[in-house]
């Protein structure tokens, strides 16, 4: 393990007031001049929205950790953990967020299972790495390149978005969206193909698409690709709870539409362009490339191995074994005000001592 690629910066004191009159007393290390604790807006393990502003008024603790981590993370969870069930009647008064610095592992799936099988109950939130990008900056968070660029999309992969309309006519719009939120991705995928857009979040939705309304007659119907029968599915989640991973593509499908006319939801590998739509969708294979025995919507190099051999390990995935990220870390406890008053650096520090600062921050 590198201990230098996880640093925070901050101009700290060990103790003495905050230059306002209060003789108030940390364990921790006590910012000279509190700065703000920037706003920010992610997802918790839910598939919540949470923002930061929403909760001033509250002490917050603000943890940046990640759960694939073998020690001090876990430390770090353990220690708030311990917090959050000794607050007693305080407890209302307080929020505790882990920020995750690791989003191509920590997905909202995940993090959802993790905390329900550790027991923790504050909110532990991810989102796209751009985003989580900015935040590390805005708190001085600072991570490694490695560990940035392993949780970046996979090179070259591209997300699909459809849109059947009413008329059975279609728009197909394929960009980069692994990591992000689906609502996320299909806000970004309309912008970017200038395509109009006013629609509900809900797997059945009301709203406009491309000039077209529904009125009452029809709805909106959210879909996902499922490749292993190489058709479209509905939904049963809105797009705000869905994952883009490597894999991930969405359709808008009017409810009066002829589903086997969309247009299919993955194909040919970049190596070649369908014929025909719905389930007489084909790929027509470049040269030097053909279609494996029963996939229509791929091209495989010609006499390559077993598809299904060829993709068992994912390059992205496989890059996720290649790094570690540092142990040295900060925790930060927030006043009522939004600003940074108290960390606590490392992990040798004592959650009791933590637990205090937090009732003392309460209690101001």
């Amino acid at each position: 393990m590198r201990a230098s690629v996880f640093l925070v910066g901050f101009l700290l004191i060990s103790s003495g007031c905050l230059g306002q009159g209060d003789d108030l007393e940390f364990l921790g290390i006590e910012y000279r001049d509190p700065p703000e604790a920037p706003d920010f807006t992610l997802f918790d393990q839910n598939g919540d929205v949470f923002e930061l502003s929403d909760h001033e008024g509250k002490v917050i603790a603000v943890a940046f950790v990640y759960t694939s981590c073998p020690d001090i993370c876990l430390i770090i969870s353990s220690n708030l953990d311990y917090v959050y069930d000794n607050l007693g009647y305080r407890s209302e008064e307080v929020l505790i967020l882990s920020v995750t610095i690791d989003p191509a592992r920590d997905t909202i799936n995940h993090l959802s299972e993790w905390t329900e099988n550790r027991g923790y109950e504050w909110p532990h939130l991810t989102g796209p790495a751009s985003e989580l990008q900015r935040i590390y900056r805005s708190w001085n968070v600072i991570i490694d390149n490695e560990h940035i660029e392993a949780s970046q999309p996979p090179e070259e992969n591209l997300n699909r978005l459809v849109v059947l309309y009413p008329d059975n006519t279609s728009s197909v719009i394929d960009r980069g969206g692994f990591g992000m939120i689906g609502s996320e991705f299909i806000s970004d995928s309309f912008n970017v193909s200038g395509l109009s857009f006013d629609i509900t979040d809900g797997p059945v939705s009301e709203g406009t698409i491309g000039g077209w309304s529904t009125d009452g007659n029809w709805t909106w119907s959210l879909h996902s690709w499922d490749p292993v029968n190489e058709s479209w599915i509905q939904s049963q989640s809105p797009s705000s709870s869905i994952e883009i991973e490597s894999n991930t593509h969405l359709a808008w499908v009017a409810s009066d539409a002829n589903l086997s006319l969309a247009p299919p939801g993955f194909d040919c590998n970049g190596h070649g362009w369908v014929m025909g739509s719905g389930s007489n969708a084909h790929c027509m294979c470049d040269e030097g490339y053909e279609r494996p025995d029963g996939d229509w919507l791929s091209c495989m190099i010609e006499d390559s191995s077993d598809p299904e051999d060829a993709s068992a390990t994912d390059p992205h995935d496989a890059s996720l074994g290649e790094y570690e990220v540092g142990h040295s870390t900060t925790t930060f406890i927030v006043g009522k005000e939004m600003r940074k008053r108290v960390a606590y650096s490392g992990i040798h520090w004592d959650a009791d001592d933590f637990l205090q600062d937090v009732i003392t921050l309460v209690d101001e």
